[in-house]
């Protein structure tokens, strides 16, 4: 029997529970009564109101949930980095509330992290004027203390939030690169027993970016004879005694304070032997022995040049020695510079290597090793590796388990290394890759079981196409596999799987980022894949978003990524964003097609052909080809067909002296088009040649874009049945229907469930071609689905149904423009399809009995399309329902 309750003593179905790891956020404004006074109650009310929403909104943005209210919120959030990028958004949003309503709204903002218990009132007590959410802990005071402590539009944070929110500093977007994290020492807090190290992090030009004052409540840990009436002089004394022999008791050795996945700076290497074969050899060999870590991440060379060019440097005749490198470390966050040099002292080589903090330029730590002979310098550099990652804070054990010696996961040729290290300093150099490619021949001639220089010749021909030298090479590097470190067997592995299926390539990549969190390139790649295989395009931003990072020299290659796939996700004012950042950072992959495609999608098609006009090469000849796709594309989204044709003629000639992969890709978007505009006896005689030409590569073993051939082959198919040829279609479709590579590529299966589609309708099949498109739409189908679903529902007489396909089509021109597709040979034809789908709406109203509907959807079409422009199959089309019309002519775009 269950016990009864008095009335008067409810009883909370939700109990306070185990302690929970949040974080809490503070946000109070400055001067909230002094506002009331100078805007009077209305004006007030009104500008706290908007306040309070903007806030609230930005809550819901970043995950947080209100706790509390008063001039200001307690806001709860799951992680620091939710806290922080809601806190810099606040501020954000605060200067602009303060250029709208002319009047300074300025609020301090105090971050915090630990366990909270929390519970939710009564409902009864919350009819009463009860908070619903109730949140007790230390971390709440801290909070408040340090929003207390700040200036007015200033973000304070625990040092334990702000070590965890930098470990996440990638996830700010687009704002990371703006961020600055600020470290203003220890601080005592009133009522809370241990100091806490207090960070700023801020936006220049919004935050203060200087130390807060001290206040009643707080204030900063100093030195006691800075402390005015805090103490007596014999208290004084006494504690200096005490703390003194404590020190000399217990103190540890001078450090920085380093923590793990921290940055350093690797400097020019002092070589003061006169032997030049050092130069760039021991340097890089001790770059490649401190990378094995999982613990230290060193600063890449690409970036060190950009940081070099940002301070107004010649790149080539700067060295980086203590003053340069310290600075370059202040510029890119990293918390140490090493300097290592060489010399011969007493007939033996001595390798050192100096750590050096950037803001005093003081040697904290010195280490060396020595050796007689050339032959020592790489045990030497193992020696002072092992200790360097000792001195940062790496456990014995992590740095026994990674750090093989160098003669083993690099060469011992030093000579080879020399090449090597030239080899990498060339790639990062702008038209660098041929120069690279001869130096890592020199690398692996010098020492053919030089597995580095194998893997980084492989990635140079990957980059420009050549995939069967870099297969290769890869597979001539998997048999050296233990003369890699452990990060580049990972790496080595993800090159390799990108002959593999899309689903192990992917696994692949993810393993790397997981095993190395830094390593950017990895969660660039993956999302790449993702995007050009599966279609996946707000996965891929999620992992895209991941390689967006300060100390990723290529985070521009990433921002061009991210505006490709917001394009593609039919987001194009987030691509826009991305986009500029690409351009203010001097990235174009691809040559920068997604600059035309931004503008294109939208109409602007002045601003398209200026960025067309200014498109660059860049020497790779299967992706400086892509300036004819967008010649065509431009043509064909302007109604221009004959031009559109020509252009078409032009790339298919451009592409046959490139590869024979490259050549079918433009011959199948040639005929895509003239699917539309000249369909007949002569179109599919070319169908068969085409068609032709893919089966022949399938069945080339040396063939390594066999999935290429495959989409080619069904879309072959689909154009045959498309175009009245049901027999045809069949045909092709009958030798690759069952091939086991079709499951492993999603935009394969698509390309076949279509084909299979359109031959069913060619059957009168309506049923079996809706089942097998419908069965295919999840969000990462293939744009020219929906025209089969449009097309199935018309025949099937669903006009209803049929006009939100082609509705669809029309509102999707950044899916039409920028998926991928099989090296996007279907751009040309997705591009009409969202022209001709305002077309399709037309003629759907006159058959549903809207006339009225109709002649405006066939005004919009032709407003897209003069109709003196039109092929003979379209022009027939709009005549049909120009003469079924009462309405007059619509006027023609001139």
């Amino acid at each position: 029997m269950n016990a009864l309750v008095s009335p008067a003593e409810p009883q909370s179905t939700h109990r306070q529970g185990a302690p929970l790891l949040r974080t809490l956020a503070l946000c109070d404004l400055v001067d909230s009564t002094g506002l009331v006074e100078r805007l009077g109650d209305q004006h007030a009310a009104a500008l706290l109101r908007r306040h309070d929403r903007l806030t609230r909104d930005l809550m819901l943005l970043h995950q947080g949930q209100e706790i509390d209210k008063t001039d200001g919120f307690l806001i709860l959030f799951e992680r620091p980095i939710h806290a922080i990028t809601f806190a810099l958004a606040y501020q954000r949003e605060l200067i602009r509330l303060s250029e709208d309503e002319k009047v300074p709204v300025r609020a301090r903002v105090g971050v915090h992290v630990g366990d909270v218990l929390v519970w939710q009132n009564e409902p009864a007590d919350v009819v009463h004027g009860a908070k619903p959410l109730e949140v007790e802990g230390l971390v709440k005071p801290v909070t408040a203390r340090l929003a207390s402590l700040a200036l007015p539009g200033q973000i304070l944070v625990s040092g334990v939030a702000a070590s965890l929110a930098q470990r996440a500093h990638g996830e700010l977007g687009a704002n990371a690169d703006r961020t600055r994290w600020i470290n203003h020492g220890r601080y005592r807090f009133k009522g809370v027993p241990e100091p806490l190290v207090v960070y700023e992090v801020g936006e220049a030009g919004i935050a203060p970016l200087r130390v807060p004052p001290y206040s009643g409540k707080a204030w900063r840990e100093v030195p006691w004879w800075r402390r005015p009436g805090t103490m007596f002089i014999e208290a004084g004394v006494a504690a200096a005694v005490i703390v003194l022999g404590l020190w000399l008791l217990l103190r540890p050795p001078a450090a920085i304070a380093f923590a793990e996945r921290d940055w350093v700076v690797l400097g020019d290497l002092q070589n003061l032997t006169g032997q030049a074969a050092f130069d760039d050899t021991l340097r890089t060999a001790l770059r490649l022995s401190v990378e094995q870590s999982r613990y230290v991440n060193i600063v890449s060379d690409l970036q060190v040049r950009d940081a070099v060019r940002r301070m107004r440097r010649d790149p080539a005749q700067t060295r980086i020695d203590r003053e340069v490198g310290a600075e370059i470390a202040l510029r890119e966050g990293a918390r140490a510079f090493v300097l290592p040099s060489v010399s011969e002292v007493g007939g033996r080589l001595r390798v050192s290597a100096e750590i050096i903090d950037p803001k005093s330029q003081a040697t904290v730590y010195t280490d060396s090793a020595e050796g007689v002979g050339i032959d020592s310098v790489l045990v030497s550099i193992d020696t002072i590796n092992q200790r360097l990652r000792s001195r940062f804070g790496e456990s014995v054990a992590s740095v026994a388990a990674a750090s093989a010696p160098l003669a083993k996961v690099t060469t011992d040729n030093l000579d080879a290394l020399r090449a090597y290290s030239l080899a990498r300093k060339a790639a990062t150099e702008s038209g660098g890759g041929d120069a690279a490619l001869s130096l890592y021949d020199q690398a692996i001639q010098l020492d053919p079981n030089f597995a580095l220089a194998y893997t980084g010749r492989a990635a140079l021909r990957l980059g420009s196409d050549d995939r069967a030298r870099a297969k290769a090479d890869i597979e001539r590097a998997g048999t050296l596999r233990d003369r890699l470190p452990v990060r580049e067997q990972l790496y080595m592995d993800a090159l390799a799987a990108t002959f593999a299926k899309p689903a192990d390539m992917q696994k692949k990549w993810v393993l790397l980022g997981e095993m190395y969190p830094d390593h950017y390139a990895a969660f660039a790649n993956l999302a790449h894949f993702i995007y050009v295989y599966d279609g996946r395009f707000a996965e891929a931003i999620r992992i895209a978003e991941k390689a967006v990072a300060p100390h990723y020299p290529r985070s521009g290659n990433t921002h061009y990524l991210l505006g490709a796939l917001h394009l593609a996700n039919d987001n194009p004012a987030q691509a826009q964003i991305h986009l500029q950042r690409a351009k203010e950072m001097n990235a174009a992959g691809l040559g920068g097609i997604r600059y035309i495609d931004a503008a294109a999608i939208p109409r602007r098609f002045a601003d398209a052909e200026k960025e067309l006009a200014g498109m660059r090469t860049s020497g790779i000849p299967s992706n400086d080809i892509q300036v004819h796709r967008e010649r065509i594309a431009l043509a064909i989204d302007q109604g221009f067909w004959r031009e559109a044709l020509k252009r078409a003629d032009e790339a298919e000639a451009a592409a046959k002296p490139i590869s024979a992969l490259t050549a079918r890709t433009y011959r199948g978007s040639k005929l895509s088009l003239q699917a539309i505009a000249m369909p007949g006896t002569e179109f599919i005689r070319q169908l068969e040649a085409y068609a032709r030409s893919e089966a022949e590569a399938l069945g080339d073993p040396q063939n390594y874009d066999r999935e290429q051939a495959l989409f080619g082959t069904f879309f072959a198919s689909y154009l045959a049945a498309r175009n009245g040829d049901p027999v045809l279609a069949r045909k092709l479709l009958a030798g690759v229907a069952d091939d086991a590579d079709v499951a492993n590529y999603h935009y394969v299966a698509d390309m076949a469930a279509l084909a299979k589609a359109q031959i069913a309708l060619a059957s009168n099949d309506n049923a079996t071609a809706l089942m097998l498109l419908t069965a295919r739409i999840d969000g990462s189908e293939l744009y020219l689905l929906h025209v089969g679903l449009r097309d199935a529902h018309a025949a099937a007489g669903a006009f209803e149904l049929a006009t939100a396909q082609a509705q669809w089509l029309a509102q999707h021109r950044g899916r039409a423009y920028a998926e991928y597709n099989g090296h996007e040979m279907l751009k040309p034809l997705n591009i009409a399809e969202s022209n001709l789908a305002v077309l399709s709406e037309a003629e759907f109203a006159h058959r549903l009995g809207k006339a009225d509907v109709a002649a405006l959807k066939l005004a919009a079409f032709l407003r897209l399309w003069p109709e003196a422009e039109l092929p003979a199959p379209l022009q027939r089309r709009v005549e049909a329902l120009l003469t079924n019309s009462d309405r007059p002519q619509p006027a023609l775009r001139s």
